[in-house]
């Protein structure tokens, strides 16, 4: 399974092509270019990587987005049989995890201090140890692709997921209410680069499948070249 990290420099204006008529309209929603050009980047990212999984063009891929509450294009990208997809992005950093195997869940943080001492009330599970920012950061991004990887979301506190203390690699110690999905689920830290951390979480994975974390800056260009232009 790969994880594609794409930056903001990455963004083109030839990029939109690829978005279909509901992602255009979202795209214009959001108020600032740098919040439209990560939304971009992900939706490019998200084709182009399942894409070639499925050996189809990007624009091709059958995406969809539809909220498992209620409906509505608004969700988090998916395909239908898979692969398997979760983007995530943050500051400078656009991350796209793409896995045949099955679901996964991605989180990306820039260390931008806005994870800091107030919300560790919020974030913290009892009996998991405090932490300087740095390791807040890094507990955030680990609960943040475990509510990811099972679909949870916003509908569970950070409070309810146990995991290792911020110098331990990661890994799912308990699940209020869940006991199930111990054993079931690996964890990476990944290298988002400079200023921003970054988790991988994989439920139901063959152990010790490899990870491999490429940038995505060749491939993007290539697509608004003429070669992958739709």
């Amino acid at each position: 399974m790969t994880v594609w990290w794409a930056a903001l420099g990455d963004a083109r204006p030839g990029l939109v092509a690829f978005l279909d008529p509901v992602e255009r309209a979202r795209r214009e929603r959001y108020l600032h270019d740098a919040d439209r050009d990560r939304f971009t980047l992900g939706v490019v990212l998200s084709r182009m990587a399942a894409g070639a999984r499925l050996g189809v063009p990007p624009e091709a891929v059958p995406l969809t987005r539809a909220c498992r509450d209620c409906g509505e294009p608004h969700g988090p990208p998916a395909v239908a049989g898979g692969p398997h997809l979760s983007v995530s992005h943050s500051g400078d950093r656009v991350a796209v995890a793409v896995s045949p195997y099955g679901p996964l869940g991605v989180d990306v943080e820039e260390d931008s201090g806005r994870i800091g001492e107030g919300v560790a009330a919020q974030l913290l599970a009892a009996g998991e140890p405090r932490a300087d920012a740095a390791g807040l950061l890094a507990y955030w991004t680990r609960k943040e692709a475990l509510l990811k990887v099972t679909g949870d979301g916003l509908r569970v506190p950070l409070t309810d997921v146990h995991v290792s203390a911020p110098h331990e690699p990661p890994r799912l110690l308990a699940w209020d209410g869940r006991p199930d999905l111990l054993g079931r689920i690996a964890m990476r830290t990944l290298d988002p680069g400079p200023g921003h951390a970054a988790c991988l979480a994989l439920l139901d994975h063959p152990a010790g499948v490899p990870v491999e974390e490429r940038p995505a800056a060749g491939p993007l260009r290539t697509l608004t070249t003429g070669a992958g232009r739709p």
